[in-house]
């Protein structure tokens, strides 16, 4: 298996190499919106430019999710859209590896698009936790603005990635808000998570979120939690809607309370020399292919959490629709200063601007 990623690999960064001595301005007949079973728009641009393959990659994600389905047509709008100049072709679950592997091909070239959760690109600017602050968004739409590629927080981490990762920021995906669940008794203010044994994200922030409601947090990694949770190991995690149901944790745990605590957003990204190998015309098209491809997977995540929520109540959960979130907010904000006091209040407090201005 190894040789085989390695091969892909190999194969992906000689094509990068060849593309610089490539003189053709085109490298074959583009794609015809014919040739997907999803409907593809197509482009007023003229795009022109040296002929290159390029690799858009889901990372650890699977193609039938919401990210993996918006990575396939991002590469279908590139190659309809390219006059021929990029062949772009997708990869899903951990094909050029895992996550991790996957930001350090980013970085190093042998890997041209990515996309995976923001604590995976934290290493290289840590900052962009900041958006999954608990309770930092009041709704969906508020968090969908601060993640909008303009926003400002957000062309402050990407200037940040580029600058010191190699990463040119492309967009945020979305992969929703974290719901809890859990299989000792449904949960309704902060007070009832005294003493239940929960699965957190391995963050200083959440750690200390779920710990000050008189939680006992535990990290343990994403593959095992299924079995952690059904051999009692931890009562209690949390996970977007959809993730609940395509990981089925509702199967072992009865109680889902939709409490909407942390925003976790995906973080699209692309090497900077690949980028920097593009005509003015192909990284036009790049990022109309960014923007399309994020509006439709925010589309298809809308309609996989309605999907889930509907799948976990013919199952038999019990769901607390309305918990005292106010109360829960409370803890959240209390936990912000671990974060503040490290890295300051500036992207908090342009969020926050950001959010206020469009409100008036």
């Amino acid at each position: 298996m190894k040789k085989k990623i390695l091969a892909v690999l190999l194969c992906v960064s000689m094509t990068a190499v060849m593309f610089a001595g490539c003189g053709s301005s085109t490298g074959g007949e583009a794609a015809s919106p014919d040739d997907y079973d999803f409907e593809v728009p197509v482009s007023d641009l003229e795009v022109e430019g040296d002929h290159i393959s390029i690799s858009l990659f889901a990372g650890s994600l699977a193609e039938n999710t919401t990210a993996g389905e918006a990575i396939k047509r991002m590469a279908a709008y590139i190659n309809v859209n390219s006059n021929g100049t990029i062949d772009a072709d997708p990869f899903y679950d951990t094909q050029l590896g895992d996550a991790t592997s996957m930001v350090q091909g980013l970085q190093q070239d042998t890997i041209n698009i990515g996309v995976a959760g923001t604590s995976y690109f934290s290493g290289l600017v840590p900052e962009v936790d900041v958006f999954q602050l608990p309770y930092l968004f009041s709704d969906l739409e508020d968090a969908r603005a601060a993640t909008e590629t303009d926003a400002p927080a957000v062309q402050a981490i990407f200037e940040k990635l580029e600058t010191e990762g190699n990463i040119v920021g492309l967009a945020f995906f979305e992969n929703g808000f974290r719901e809890l669940t859990n299989n000792v008794r449904p949960v309704e203010t902060p007070e009832d998570m005294e003493g239940i044994r929960m699965r957190t994200l391995s963050s200083n922030v959440q750690i200390e979120f779920w710990e000050s409601m008189g939680a006992l947090a535990t990290s343990i990694d994403a593959s095992e939690l299924y079995t952690a949770l059904q051999q009692g190991t931890v009562n209690a995690q949390d996970n977007p809607l959809h993730e609940i149901v395509s990981r089925r944790f509702y199967e072992v745990q009865p109680y889902i309370t939709l409490n909407d605590s942390v925003y976790t957003p995906l973080l699209l990204g692309m090497s900077k020399a690949t980028w920097d190998r593009m005509s003015e015309s192909q990284q036009e098209l790049i990022r109309e292919a960014t923007d399309w491809a994020r509006d439709q997977q925010i589309e298809l995540t809308d309609e996989a959490q309605a999907d889930a929520l509907q799948t976990i109540k013919d199952f038999g959960c019990e769901v607390v629709e309305e918990p005292d979130r106010d109360a829960f907010r409370e803890y959240g904000e209390a936990t912000w200063s671990l974060f503040t006091d490290e890295y300051g209040t500036e992207l908090v407090d342009m969020i926050q601007e950001q959010l206020g201005s469009d409100a008036e």
